[in-house]
């Protein structure tokens, strides 16, 4: 009669929910106080809203394996363990999600049109979330912020779709502009507009300066930093005018580049008759400064 009690008592439902990062027999199974059975884990448990399964035989085999007894243990086919969790709350992420657009565009005016908070379960208790918006959204198509969820022991990462309209001040296009051509300050107008696209945005007239366009380009268009390239203003094997300082004393020497380059690069330069090289760094079309010791 005692042991059919017993029987009856150690039973485990087909589903229940833990709060803990391991699953402990006695989570499933209600074992008496100081029932050694209770503590044999079977292994971790699944991550915040979701669920693990375990069949009666691998509850079965932990207990064996353990050498302790069964014949008191009473066992469905299978039972579903679900993790506990938490729902975000939609007032934060909007509050998260704005603070992302701010950092990223400190300069322009944001307007949020929609943010849809994401229906998932996240760890219970205390929680670090952060928002950060991709390296270059285009606002014309929906965002998804990247929100970054952390606790003691967990981290996941949640997208939240969003539509916002960034405006800003963009550089327009005053007249057309042909191919390969300089573009100057009195070119452009600066006009409060919406971005779109992934171009990276002129920030200054001064980006301009040493830039040509890749094509034509028409009056009305705004003038993006994809739209232009550096030209190699020197080539290998150039003849370059190279200037060094020392000691309030100028010297310029007629050498020649060993590699091509951009304004603003520094390359190898040596001697026209071989013999020796500097580097030195590129300020104008075949003029370079020297950076070194000539060698």
């Amino acid at each position: 009669m005692l042991a059919l009690l017993l029987a009856c008592c150690l039973t485990a439902p087909t589903e229940i929910s833990i709060d803990t990062d391991t699953v402990k027999l006695g989570a499933i199974v209600g074992f008496p106080s100081g029932d050694p059975r209770a503590s044999l884990s079977l292994g971790a448990a699944p991550q915040p809203g979701l669920g693990r399964s375990f069949s009666r035989q691998e509850l079965i085999a932990k207990v064996y394996t353990a050498g302790l007894p069964l014949d008191d243990l009473k066992l469905p086919e299978s039972v579903m363990v679900r993790r506990k969790s938490q729902g975000l709350d939609s007032a934060m992420v909007a509050a998260l999600v704005q603070d992302a657009f701010a950092r990223q565009f400190p300069d322009a005016d944001v307007s949020i049109l929609s943010i849809d908070t994401p229906d998932v379960g996240v760890a219970t208790g205390p929680l670090e979330i952060t928002a950060s918006l991709p390296e270059r959204p285009d606002p014309s198509a929906p965002i998804f912020v990247v929100l970054s969820v952390r606790s003691s022991g967990y981290s996941r990462k949640v997208f939240v779709k969003t539509t916002a309209v960034i405006r800003k001040p963009q550089p327009i296009l005053r007249t057309d502009i042909a191919a390969n051509s300089e573009i100057h300050a009195d070119d452009i107008e600066w006009k409060l507009m919406p971005m779109q696209g992934h171009g990276d945005h002129l920030l200054s007239t001064a980006s301009l300066d040493g830039m040509l366009t890749k094509r034509p380009l028409p009056a009305g268009d705004v003038l993006t930093m994809d739209l232009l390239y550096a030209p190699l203003i020197v080539h290998k094997g150039d003849a370059v005018t190279v200037r060094a300082t020392n000691g309030g004393i100028t010297i310029t020497a007629v050498m020649r580049a060993r590699s091509a380059a951009h304004m603003g690069e520094t390359i190898v330069v040596e001697h026209l008759s071989g013999g020796g090289t500097t580097s030195a760094r590129v300020v104008g079309p075949k003029m370079l400064v020297a950076t070194q010791g000539a060698k």
